[in-house]
């Protein structure tokens, strides 16, 4: 009787899961791989995928090799890096122009001057060659990147000084550049740099050089600078502020677009429509007339069936165009991968002649598989049954491997599966499908029950 229960028991257990195979999907397309000693390739998801999958998250996505077997793989956000400039002041402390002496003997027998600044309520001595000659005129400040700032290493690129040109408006200096780590061990950064304000009152002319280049190798998240200016001719104005420049790469997801058609339109009020919901992060819209200003608000559903007839507002916007070159105006959606089949805009006491074109935008995604054997392989999608498979991407990839660097591989012509003729015939025969999976859990369930009072009542009956 237990033979029996276990036999039965594997039989229901192999009806109620579905082979994964190629007959389960509606689209598919063969994959061209570019290194086929390569143990891992990279697809960019073609926009096929995107309007044709059955679900917003790319769940039913496959890989299959040349034995119609499943291949691992991960699906990941594509980036890219971005780089973005930032400006910020420094705390400038001007050093006192008449050093004090130095205490004792053995600094005197140094050539150097000696200042004292008052730096988060301490006292920190600061000590500067001394400049030869006669007549020359110098200044010192020291720099303090504030606590606040992020420094990232290799960001900071140039400083910016802003004299005080009311004092001199013509003048010539060198600067010396240094940097210290803790305030006592200072190490050239740059020296002879050449800076200058020089004004023709008669030809209405200028030059002006304040900015100083910083190498790459000595702006490694260091917050103290020293910078001497030194002039042999002319009275060095005072620096009313310097400001660092940094410069640090991002990565910043990429974005796909996909086109909102436009289904219906008055002089008020447009609908658009996107082939298939989709996980939207942003949308761009340009005004067909240039040196137009559109007050509108925008509204938007997740679907575009009987059962959503309500609209869920975004916000209201005021979109402008001022010429043919103007780029089109961008919204960026604070809460990211809103789902969007159906969008609408309504104009604010304004009207427009021509419905505006509208982008949309979603994360671009890149897809990791094996491809180290049984190739050629076919990516499938469109199932309405098929649930997530792919694994987390440093799952299949170790961490020592960059995923920029896998070769790329391409999509060949994409080909209808399993005779299906669209998402929609499907889901009719996957509902009946669901009618029969649940009758057969319910008659299984009592089946087991059934079994399992038999196997009870003869383990009673048997004699002890």
């Amino acid at each position: 009787m237990k033979k029996r229960l276990m036999y039965a028991l594997l039989l229901f257990s192999g009806l109620t899961q579905a082979e994964d195979t190629l007959d389960n999907y509606l689209f598919g397309a063969i994959i061209e791989t570019a290194n086929e000693t390569s143990m891992y390739s990279r697809i960019d998801i073609p926009e096929d995928v995107y309007i044709h999958t059955s679900s917003t998250h790319l769940d039913d996505v496959r890989i299959f090799n040349n034995k119609k077997q499943p291949v691992p793989f991960a699906l990941a956000n594509q980036y890219e890096q971005k780089e973005s400039i930032q400006t910020f002041p420094v705390i400038i402390y001007a050093l006192d122009q008449q050093p004090k002496k130095p205490q004792n003997s053995s600094q005197d027998s140094l050539d150097v001057d000696q200042y004292h600044v008052n730096i988060n309520s301490k006292d920190i001595q600061i000590n500067v060659d001394k400049k030869k000659g006669k007549n020359i005129f110098t200044a010192n400040y020291l720099l303090q990147i504030p606590d606040n700032i992020k420094l990232e290493s290799g960001a900071i690129r140039q400083l910016t000084l802003d004299f005080d040109d009311n004092e001199n408006p013509n003048w010539q200096a060198k600067a010396k550049l240094l940097y210290s780590y803790d305030l006592n061990n200072w190490q050239i950064a740059s020296s002879n740099i050449p800076l200058m304000s020089l004004t023709d009152q008669n030809n209405h002319q200028s030059l002006k050089v304040h900015t100083i280049d910083i190498p790459a190798q000595s702006n490694d998240q260091i917050r103290y600078w020293l910078i001497t200016l030194t002039s042999d001719q002319y009275i060095i104005p005072t620096i009313k502020q310097i400001e660092f420049t940094s410069k640090i790469r991002i990565p910043q997801q990429v974005q796909y677009p996909l086109k909102f058609d436009l289904i219906a339109s008055d002089h008020e009020e447009a609908i658009y429509q996107l082939p298939s919901p989709q996980p939207v992060n942003e949308i761009t819209i340009e005004l067909q007339s240039s040196r137009t200003i559109l007050p509108l608000s925008i509204f938007y559903k997740a679907t575009d069936s009987d059962k959503d007839k309500s609209w869920h507002k975004l916000n209201d916007y005021i979109i402008r165009r001022n010429g043919d070159q103007d780029e089109p105006q961008k919204i960026i959606l604070h809460d990211a991968n809103i789902t969007m089949k159906q969008l609408k805009i309504k104009a604010i006491n304004a009207s427009f002649t021509t419905a505006p074109n509208i982008i949309a935008y979603r994360n671009r995604i890149n897809l990791i598989f094996n491809s180290g054997d049984n190739g050629p392989f076919t990516l499938a999608w469109g199932s309405t049954q098929a649930t997530r498979v792919a694994l987390p991407q440093r799952v299949l990839v170790p961490e020592t491997q960059s995923i920029a660097d896998l070769p790329e591989a391409h999509i060949g012509k994409i080909f209808k599966l399993a005779g299906k003729t669209g998402i929609e015939s499907q889901n009719d025969k996957s509902t009946m499908l669901n009618w029969v999976i649940w009758l057969c859990l319910i008659a299984g369930a009592a089946f087991l029950v059934i079994l399992g009072f038999k196997l009870f009542t003869e383990i009673k009956k048997s004699p002890q």
